[in-house]
């Protein structure tokens, strides 16, 4: 096909039109791609904080760093005084805040309620096993050092099918008397059917003297299996593994497997101390799919990274 001079002209017009037309509206399409991008990962309270790409991985489920004014929507809670969990400025680990917890002898009424001051996971569902924690905790010496009586600081907690029960959780990192930290995790063969059921098997792993007046990062990754050998339990402190547990038996056989939690369970009902508190900060929960990097909490420093042996 020939053109004239006029035909041609107009040709070239109408194409540089639609170019123009084109970038346009691919740019304006990148933009608005742009802008709809969601940052799961920091409020715009701590926009300074350097955090990897890893963050933006599909793997990772929940995760706050409590800045905001009330908790991230996957938590539950088990706060039963006014004081038990609160916001506070007093410590963080990045950011403004974090989670203060508080338990008071005063409080323990008897219940077993009153001896707890957490906030929780939802279980593990559809047959899911496994899953990546990552979090931050503070331990403040003025009110949890020195204590003669133990609490649980972290824990996973089973699930007890319908028509029965439960019993202790399956795994818990614990202060004990004389500033000494454990992590304990059990498995159970049988079912599960009586409060405060002895599960089959129990491995006590002493992490050594509690930290105190300082952030300590966790990294925990957990494989449930009750009653098979492919369970795996490794938790990293401060980027140095302290646990590699490998084909294990850990966990209840329930069909539901057990949710986090963190704060203060103060089980025995008494303390040294007139108040215990404990901050937390940094949460972040991957699925199977995670790794330590993941679900690590970060700062800009990366203080958390994996140290060399």
């Amino acid at each position: 096909m020939q053109l004239t001079n006029r035909s041609a002209a107009n040709f070239i017009a109408t194409t540089s039109t639609l170019v123009k037309t084109g970038m346009i509206a691919l740019f304006v399409s990148l933009m608005l791609t742009s802008c709809a991008k969601v940052d799961t990962i920091a409020p715009a309270a701590v926009a300074t904080e350097e955090h990897s790409s890893a963050r933006e991985d599909a793997s990772l489920l929940n995760n706050d760093s409590f800045d905001n004014t009330k908790l991230a929507n996957f938590w539950r809670s088990e706060l039963w005084t006014p004081t038990a969990g609160t916001f506070s400025n007093e410590q963080q680990r990045v950011g403004n805040k974090s989670m203060r917890f508080s338990w008071k002898p005063a409080q323990y009424d008897g219940t077993n309620t009153s001896m707890h001051s957490e906030i929780l996971t939802k279980p593990l569902t559809n047959g899911e096993t496994e899953r990546w924690y990552g979090y931050s905790s503070y331990l403040p010496s003025a009110s949890m050092a020195n204590d003669t009586e133990p609490v649980i600081i972290s824990q996973w907690h089973g699930v007890p099918n319908d028509g029965v029960s439960h019993t202790v959780p399956p795994m818990a990192f614990t202060l004990e008397a004389g500033n000494k930290l454990t992590l304990t995790y059990r498995a159970s063969s049988n079912p599960i059917v009586k409060v405060l059921q002895h599960p089959t098997s129990q491995k006590i792993i002493d992490l050594g003297t509690a930290s105190y007046d300082k952030w300590v990062d966790y990294v925990v990754h957990v494989k449930w299996d009750a009653t098979g050998k492919t369970g795996v339990l490794q938790v990293w402190q401060d980027g140095v593994l302290k646990v590699n547990e490998q084909n294990i038996s850990i966990g209840y056989p329930e069909l539901q497997q057990p949710y986090w939690k963190v704060g203060l369970y103060a089980w025995t009902g008494k303390s040294t101390h007139t108040e215990r508190v404990a901050y937390c900060d940094e949460v972040r929960i991957g699925d199977a799919t995670a790794n330590y990097n993941s679900v690590k909490p970060g700062r800009s420093n990366n203080s958390a990274r994996i140290q060399a042996n």
